[in-house]
């Protein structure tokens, strides 16, 4: 019965605070009349009055003031504040409302193209930078044996660069992924063709490791330096073998 008690007047309490929440409009009429605890709805050039025995729409001529102790749309905020202004800022607004909003609206629309396109100056660039990082990423988890064995030749040689034939096939293609850049547009014609320095790209960089690409752990272990030698790029073969001709050549002309 004790703890029934105590839920009973904790109920009720809720009730009171509740009812007290219960949002209620003031309407103040010119002839000083004053009409309390009413629901007051905007509907043009009358106001539709609600309370909780009657309903009934005032002319808005007759209405001196609405004291508002409900919530309040953006529209109804503006006009009570209106309002409240003196006489004389009260008909320069409404004069000049139409202008003044199409000017701020404008001034909206040019701050919103503006901060559109620092956006898209300056965040675009990264997401395609990020979009070419992941296709480098893709790229290098997926290397054939010849693309591994040419990216050898960086770890073989131990050069950041080195030239290398572009118009070869397997060099083509790691040019193309992202994986290989150029570092310049001019070089010399060999038997593998066009010579151009060549570097890994910083974004395939992060990714190759030695062990990625096959490159034997233990470099003194005879039978681990013979199987990379022999598997080195085709166009090394072939640039040897021109060049040996080449050398031939000279001392038979001798």
């Amino acid at each position: 019965m004790k703890r029934f008690s105590v839920w009973g007047c904790f109920f009720l309490i809720l009730l009171a605070v509740s009812a007290s929440l219960v949002w209620a409009d003031i309407v103040i009429l010119k002839n000083g009349q004053v009409i309390k605890d009413v629901t007051v709805k905007d509907e043009g050039d009358r106001l539709y009055c609600e309370s909780n025995d009657q309903r009934f729409y005032i002319n808005k001529n007759t209405v001196e003031n609405i004291i508002r102790t409900g919530p309040q749309t953006f529209s109804e905020k503006v006009r009570d504040f209106i309002t409240y202004l003196p006489q004389k800022i009260r008909l320069f607004v409404q004069d000049y409302f139409a202008f003044a909003a199409t000017i701020a609206g404008i001034l909206i629309l040019l701050t919103g193209l503006i901060v559109f396109k620092f956006l898209w100056v300056n965040i675009a660039p990264v997401f395609s930078r990020n979009a070419k990082r992941r296709d480098v990423f893709k790229a290098v988890k997926q290397l054939d044996a010849d693309e591994k064995s040419v990216l050898r030749e960086f770890y073989i040689q131990q050069a950041n660069t080195l030239e290398m034939p572009v118009e070869d096939r397997v060099v083509s293609g790691l040019l193309t992924k992202g994986i290989l850049q150029t570092t310049q547009n001019k070089g010399q014609y060999s038997a593998g063709g066009l010579l151009l320095p060549t570097i890994i790209t910083p974004a395939a960089l992060k990714y190759i490791t030695p062990k990625k690409i096959g490159m034997p752990a233990n470099l003194d272990d005879p039978a681990a330096r013979e199987a990379l030698s022999t598997s080195r790029p085709q166009y090394m073969y072939e640039m040897a073998g021109f060049y040996k001709s080449l050398e031939k050549k000279g001392r038979d002309e001798k």
